[in-house]
């Protein structure tokens, strides 16, 4: 299983069930029905199935998306995203918005009174 890490708990969203994240395009990770452990600073929060992305370039963010995910503007979020990655150029470069569920760890047996 792939690994999705996050520096940061923008907004608070990896507390949450389901989530988003703006990520560098990358077709061969994200694409729907993938699954990944989450970690947040290298400690595990959960495993995570991708429930569906959105393509779009920087300038099609919008205040919407942006304050679900970071909780932050637009333009701050454009920011946040320009120091994170400062080699990129961000003309050409397609982001990803991912839709994650996470997967609810399995049940333990109840052994049954009745046995």
């Amino acid at each position: 299983m792939e690994k999705l890490e996050f520096s940061t708990n923008w907004n608070n969203k990896l507390d949450c069930k389901c989530f988003t994240t703006i990520r560098l395009y990358n077709p061969n990770k994200h694409f729907r029905g993938n699954q990944f452990e989450i970690s947040l600073q290298n400690k595990f929060k959960g495993k995570a199935t991708v429930l569906g992305i959105t393509k779009a370039k920087i300038h099609e963010l919008n205040d919407y998306i942006c304050y679900l995910d970071t909780g932050y503007s637009r333009n701050e979020t454009i920011e946040i995203l320009q120091k994170m990655y400062p080699k990129v150029d961000f003309r050409n470069q397609y982001l990803c918005i991912i839709l994650l569920k996470k997967i609810d760890p399995p049940k333990p047996k109840q052994e049954s009174l009745f046995n």
